[in-house]
């Protein structure tokens, strides 16, 4: 008996010494099971936010207006097209970190969205840094401005009658005429803003280039301070549709002075830019190097060509 219980004791502390080492060996595979699930589940982490980072794509919203063939219009099937809706849709799509979409909006009031810092961009403004300008601080509203997209030469169209008295001076030898223009429209300069203040011009505002037509064919306008390539492509358009006979009541329409030659830009608001569109500098970097590629590589031609041939 004292045997078998001193075999019995043996066994036992052999048993306990498996125990013992089985337990020890499952504890530590434990561990290293966790570690390594831990481990795993960090780098899982680490290249889910690496993935996630490297395909965000920062969505932009540029403000514009519909209502200026050919640089900015609506096509028969009402997609919003043009020569400076091309190339900035061209740019952006070959930035990958960004998308757009363009707020068709009134003229005047994308230039107030921009001043007052709600529209991260307004497209296609001229260089206006010197006079518009912030109510409070008088500074410029929109800063910076996109390498140049397109030169227009904005001119002065009257009816004939208008027409046979020269005009070599502008604004000054129009003291007395009547404008007709799009609201909000800044292209006849400052001093023809003063002089319409005083009353030496009238002017009335419209909306779209076609009542601009219509009014001055009826003489209810004398003149209209315009750019010259999308006054002519829309009398184009009206005639090839039938729909000028309708306005026209047999008054020619001239060109009787040249304002001068701008171009047309894409201009970022300077308006609580930091907080509300913090990804502005790399944007406009970005942009105006794929401007620059596409001025370099004859796609702008290409382009310009598509909606000018008249």
């Amino acid at each position: 008996m004292k045997i078998i219980n001193s075999i019995s004791k043996s066994n036992q502390g052999v048993l306990t010494e498996f125990f013992k080492k089985e337990a020890g060996m499952n504890k530590a595979m434990f561990i290293r099971i966790q570690y390594l699930k831990k481990k795993h589940f960090l780098t899982f982490m680490f290249l889910t936010l690496l993935t996630s980072s490297a395909y965000s794509v920062q969505p932009v919203e540029i403000y514009t207006y519909d209502i200026l063939p050919p640089f900015a219009f609506r096509d028969d099937n009402g997609k919003l097209t043009g020569i400076y809706i091309e190339m900035t849709r061209k740019a952006i799509e070959r930035m990958p970190d960004y998308s757009v979409t363009f707020n068709v909006v009134p003229w005047a009031r994308a230039k107030e969205a921009t001043k007052k810092g709600q529209a991260f961009a307004i497209l296609p403004p001229y260089f206006h840094a010197h006079d518009w300008l912030t109510d409070d601080t008088e500074k410029p509203y929109i800063w910076p401005y996109s390498l140049q997209l397109y030169h227009q030469s904005d001119v002065v169209i009257c009816n004939d009658e208008i027409a046979k008295t020269p005009r070599p001076n502008f604004p000054e030898d129009f003291k007395g005429l009547k404008f007709v223009m799009f609201r909000g429209d800044g292209r006849a300069g400052t001093r023809f803003t003063e002089m319409v203040k005083i009353g030496d011009i009238a002017l009335q505002s419209v909306t779209d280039i076609k009542t601009i037509i219509r009014i001055l064919q009826i003489k209810r306008a004398d003149c209209t301070a315009c750019s010259e390539l999308p006054f002519a492509w829309n009398i184009k358009k009206l005639k090839e549709k039938g729909e000028y006979k309708k306005i026209d009541k047999g008054v020619n329409l001239v060109k009787v002075a040249t304002i001068n030659t701008n171009a047309g830009y894409l201009g970022y608001t300077d308006v609580n830019d930091e907080k509300n569109f913090p990804f502005k500098k790399d944007f406009a970097i970005k942009f105006d190097i794929e401007i620059y590629k596409i001025k370099k590589s004859g796609e702008l031609d290409k382009i310009i060509k598509k909606f000018t041939k008249l």
